[in-house]
């Protein structure tokens, strides 16, 4: 597709040229426009910084057409003179950048389109996800008004912070971090970072006992405690992490008592720190839990409309609203897809979105496919009443060629654990071992299964994982006739196993030992089925010499 030609295009300084003619390069224009940005924001040439400023008040300048059938001379913004397939590869760019772009110039662009008479409606549908944004974060933004009781508490705190008898210019110093070094020990308040939760308990008591003459002798005491004062080696004394620049310097007088006092009150500030250190972690994990809720929430509004709507997206790379699935963490995971609700998605959205999964770079870690593997496969399995439709095997086939671990524990496994494993559940494991899995996940799947208890459905996931004709490694192969050997009483009338341990007499007869001879000789002696026999002449004819 060609880039847009017209007069108001000399307009846009080059930068803004060179990502316009990018956002009508394809349905892929977006990304490579993201790109693009990502590469001029790295380099920063000369000359070629992208000014969100002058974009903005570029796609928002009126300029004459004549519209209608009429040829009426009307002013409209340059944003809606661009083609809509520009317009909205230019939305979706703003939705990934959103973040670090001038909140007025996002602003612009919204009021400008409002002005469309016939707007396009994907393009009205990301402006309003955008304008929801930008309600939503003037919202967080804006500050509520304090109460009474909560200035007087905070007149409080200020008095206790500064000692309640420092002067004005001490309310206007600046936080800093410094070493001063001295001929003669010097002890340096701490600053704020300093103080903890008991550290403050103790000043306001303090404070409140200032007013006797008991709290007075008090107070120079309970100060030091408060302060936190850490020794340092060649007897100088460093403050907390909040010390500021200009702190004046209290001398020490040098005798052992003062000394005593200040080791002291440093181990009680090491102590109320690993408390203090618990409660702001206890604190940070409930904001992080909230963060983590909005977080999710300003992606689902996104996300579902991918799911829903029909893509033409056909040049192999992943829509840029999956990034999310690697920024966010396993748990954050969980949440967001219980949010798109992927289990009541419709399965032709299985093979698509597989798709996007597996063209997604870098590609997501073990622990989240596994959770995806769980919200996008696992219950359509497990509730399979009848064969699985293409769809479902479509998805699960494509998935599975980049994430047959996950696939194996967090799918293959549980499904044949489950209880009440019907045929068409049977036939979709083993599609999935004959056609997907490589060797080294057959014998994975092998190993999962020697665990379980065995039933008829089980026996022919073996007879499949046998059909792979895999090479064992001894441990397994000693798993797996134990194995047999144990069940042979239980299914001594079964077709089924006597045709197993025909296909491992048969395909495994060089893994066979003396040992094993042994024991699988006892175990047909307890078969009874019509190919008792056959077994046992198969077996003679692998007799130790």
């Amino acid at each position: 597709m060609e880039a847009p030609s017209a007069p108001w295009l000399q307009r846009f300084d080059k930068p803004s040229c060179l990502l316009l003619h990018t956002l009508t390069s394809g349905p892929g224009g977006a990304l490579a426009a993201f790109r693009a940005l990502q590469c001029i924001q790295c380099h920063d040439e000369p000359g070629q910084a992208f000014h969100w400023q002058i974009f903005t008040e570029t796609l928002c300048a009126e300029e004459p057409v004549l519209q209608g059938p009429e040829r009426t001379l009307t002013l409209r913004p340059i944003l809606l003179l661009l083609p809509v397939l520009c317009q909205r590869n230019l939305f979706t760019l703003l939705h990934m950048v959103q973040s670090s772009m001038p909140k007025d110039c996002l602003s612009q662009l919204l009021q400008a389109t409002r002005k469309d008479p016939s707007p396009d409606l994907w393009v009205q549908a990301l402006g309003d996800l955008l304008q929801r944004g930008l309600r939503e974060e003037r919202s967080c933004l804006t500050p509520g008004p304090l109460t009474d009781v909560c200035r007087q508490e905070l007149k409080s705190l200020c008095q206790l912070i500064v000692g309640g008898t420092q002067s004005k210019l001490d309310l206007e110093r600046k936080p800093g971090c410094f070493i001063q070094e001295h001929p003669g020990p010097e002890l340096w308040p701490a600053g704020e970072a300093a103080v903890s939760a008991s550290q403050l308990r103790k000043r306001k008591e303090a404070a409140e006992e200032s007013l006797s003459p008991e709290g007075e002798r008090k107070r120079s005491r309970l100060d030091e405690d408060g302060l936190g004062l850490e020794p340092l080696a060649g007897c100088a004394f460093l403050k907390g992490a909040g010390a500021t620049e200009d702190e004046i310097a209290v001398e020490a007088s040098g005798h052992e008592s003062v000394q005593s006092e200040t080791r002291g009150a440093s181990e009680n500030a090491q102590q109320d720190a690993v408390v203090e250190t618990r409660e702001a972690r206890q604190d940070s994990q409930r904001d992080m839990a909230a963060k983590v809720h909005d977080f999710l929430q300003t992606h689902v509004a996104r996300l579902k409309m991918l799911l829903e709507m029909e893509s033409d997206q056909t040049d192999g790379t992943a829509p840029p609203e999956l990034q999310i699935l690697n920024e966010c963490s396993p748990g954050q995971l969980e949440g967001l897809c219980s949010l798109l609700q992927l289990l009541e998605r419709p399965e032709r959205t299985l093979v698509q979105f597989c798709t996007w999964l597996l063209a997604l770079v870098p590609e997501i870690s073990y622990t989240k496919a596994a959770i995806l593997t769980e919200q996008l496969f696992l219950q359509r399995v497990l509730s399979l009443t009848q064969p699985a439709s293409r769809h479902l095997m479509a998805a699960l086939t494509s998935f599975c060629s980049k994430y047959a671990r996950p696939v194996c524990c967090a799918l293959i496994a549980p499904a044949l654990r489950a209880p009440g494993a019907g045929p068409e559940r049977t036939k979709l494991v083993c599609e999935l071992i004959e056609d997907c899995l490589e060797p080294e996940y057959v014998r994975l799947v092998f190993s999962q299964v020697l665990e379980m208890s065995w039933s008829e459905e089980l026996i022919t996931v073996v007879h499949t994982l046998l059909g792979r004709q895999v090479e064992l490694p001894p441990h397994l192969f000693n798993l797996l006739v134990l194995k047999l050997c144990r069940l042979a009483q239980e299914f001594a009338k079964s077709m089924n196993y006597a045709k197993l341990m025909m296909a491992v007499l048969t395909m495994y007869s060089s893994n066979i030992t003396p040992a094993h001879w042994s024991r699988l000789s006892g175990a047909l002696d307890l078969n009874h089925t019509a190919l008792q026999k056959s077994l046992q002449v198969a077996l003679k004819q692998m007799a130790p010499r």
